[in-house]
């Protein structure tokens, strides 16, 4: 955590008086508390695997106990008496931290859908949706108030990142126009030297609309096809992921079990413009791609929720018809370590069998594949007792 605070016995004593407390906190009071875990706790989703145990129990026993709260006053109030900010701001704490609260999350979202249809600022709606997507939350019920949004000045003045933040966030949706035609149009009326002031993500986002809409996945009537806008795209989305990638130690243990398998595999590669995988692998004359899910792709809360992002590779490379096999961290790891994330777990090993990604890749293919569709999240009962993904 964020200057060791997990080691201060000071600060797990803060943690369990903030929890006592948060009966008699009023709205912004929860707000704040969520808002504050996700400042001091911003690298959980990349660190709960190894989380000591205590610290990891205390930290979610505080926003379990602020949902709760919250879910009480969101559920007697009407949408008018709601602040969108009272709203959007402990869901994008939630996301942040990777803690889902179903309840919290459908509360929340059933009265920003109300709100969306008067005056919902740009700003509160990109924020919803990217809360929503982090943790794979489906919109769908309230996909046909937000395909009709129009912010009251138009997207002319919204900044080139947001602009394609927000094009990225509605790739869940099925049929997200008219909202996302007109964010298209204003990314189209654009130079294509926008792509150079955006982050990564936000181009990636923007790439997926791309993909989908042109394989059908999504649509729209409104199509990134301007030859010198998607080449700055590749372009810019090439070096700026590039610029982050490093090969980790999971990564480097799941590749020699690979290679003693005899699938020969090839380390960082691309199945298509802007779709990378950790592994493209070969068996019998077929090649397939093998992605290693960390820690920050699954949820700190409930651990075996796949994150948006996560969720969206799987959609990408199923609707482009590239054959991906998903490893999930708790393969590299002692026999039982992650059996039980709910009960103290040693940490992972670093090991993984042979044997076992032997029985991942050549199981038959027709019993390993689930799909990935709009709105659909992964659920316990669709993993196998191994926790593995394959997606076709």
């Amino acid at each position: 955590m964020q200057l060791g605070l997990q080691d201060e016995p000071a600060f797990a004593d803060l943690l369990e008086a903030v929890r006592e407390a948060i009966p008699s906190l009023e709205q912004k009071g929860l707000s704040r508390v969520l808002m504050g875990l996700g400042d001091t706790h911003e690298d959980l989703p990349f660190a709960h695997a190894t989380t000591p145990y205590a610290h990891l129990q205390r930290v979610v026993a505080v926003a379990e106990a602020a949902c709760l709260r919250l879910q009480a006053f969101w559920k007697e109030a009407t949408s008018e008496d709601l602040d969108d900010r009272d709203l959007g701001f402990p869901l994008f704490a939630l996301s942040r931290l990777a803690i889902y609260s179903e309840d919290t999350f459908a509360v929340g979202s059933a009265h920003l859908a109300t709100k969306i249809r008067g005056e919902l600022p740009a700003a509160a709606l990109r924020q919803w949706l990217l809360a929503c997507n982090s943790v794979n939350h489906s919109l769908a019920e309230h996909e046909t108030p937000i395909a009709a949004y129009k912010p009251s000045g138009g997207w002319g003045q919204e900044e080139d990142s947001r602009l394609h933040q927000m094009a990225g966030a509605l790739v869940v949706f099925r049929n997200p126009d008219p909202l996302l035609a007109d964010v298209l149009r204003e990314v189209l009326r654009r130079p294509a030297s926008q792509m150079k002031s955006s982050k990564a993500v936000a181009l990636y986002g923007l790439q997926a609309v791309r993909l989908l809409s042109e394989a059908g996945a999504i649509c729209t009537s409104t199509l990134l096809s301007e030859a010198s806008l998607t080449t700055e795209l590749e372009r810019h989305l090439e070096v700026k992921s590039g610029r982050v990638r490093r090969r980790s130690k999971l990564e480097t243990v799941v590749g020699e079990a690979l290679q003693r398998c005899g699938f020969e595999p090839v380390h960082d590669v691309l199945a298509g413009p802007g779709l990378s995988a950790d592994f493209r692998c070969l068996r019998r004359g077929r090649s397939f791609f093998v992605e290693v899910d960390g820690p920050s792709h699954f949820c700190v809360r409930p651990f075996w929720r796949p994150r948006g992002r996560t969720v969206l590779k799987r959609r990408l490379f199923a609707c482009l018809g590239y054959p991906l096999v998903s490893v999930p961290y708790w393969l590299a790891a002692a026999p039982g370590a992650y059996a039980r994330r709910d009960l103290p777990a040693r940490p992972p090993s670093l090991e993984a069998g042979q044997e076992e990604i032997q029985r991942l890749v050549t199981r038959p293919w027709t019993r390993r594949f689930v799909r990935v569709g709009f709105g659909v999240s992964v659920e316990p009962e669709q993993v196998s007792a191994k926790g593995y993904y394959v997606h076709t």
